[in-house]
């Protein structure tokens, strides 16, 4: 994930509260290297609070939603966990503001969180964690949504779970999603 980081130049992209993202960045660093949990509550927080809000995204969004999707391949337990929520609220508000036609960076933040379509596949398959399969199918469908070209696998991914017996407790979350992936 650090390589991605340093890829963007942060000076000069603007968050939802200053005039560039040099916090953020320093919050993606911090993320990386947190040894605790409260180290990775605080990076989420500060995270989101640069990025996203209700019914708004910084012009940083989507190189923060592309940072964290590189990181979901090396990231395990509960940083895992706080980073597929951070994808999924990241997604929902871009869905929304897309729908809307309300902007690019919406656009943007949806084809990089887009780019971690197999491996939300992948964890809703095999992750033992409650919170990460539910933040998965979230993001399998907001995929679906936003990439017809992605529709029928984001209904198949979520149809096999559904069908596996293993998600009784997400029963309800993968029935909802399939009702809004075939209203599409």
């Amino acid at each position: 994930m650090k390589v991605e980081i340093s890829r963007h130049d942060w000076s000069s992209l603007r968050s939802l509260w200053s005039e560039d993202s040099m916090v953020l960045y320093s919050a993606l660093i911090e993320l990386c290297e947190a040894v605790s949990e409260d180290d990775v509550d605080l990076a989420v927080q500060r995270i989101e609070s640069e990025t996203v809000a209700p019914g708004a995204l910084s012009d940083s969004s989507a190189a923060a939603a592309r940072c964290l999707v590189y990181g979901i391949y090396g990231f395990t337990g509960n940083v895992l966990v706080r980073v597929l929520e951070t994808l999924a609220v990241i997604a929902s508000v871009g869905n929304v503001l897309a729908q809307s036609r309300a902007g690019g960076v919406a656009e943007e933040c949806l084809k990089d969180i887009s780019l971690g379509f197999p491996a939300y596949c992948e964890i809703l398959e095999i992750s033992q964690s409650i919170d990460c399969k539910s933040s998965a199918i979230d993001l399998i469908l907001v995929c679906g949504l936003h990439d017809p070209r992605l529709r029928s696998a984001a209904k198949f991914a979520l149809q096999s779970a559904s069908s596996s017996g293993d998600l009784i407790e997400l029963g309800d979350l993968i029935a909802a999603s399939l009702v809004e992936l075939d209203q599409v």
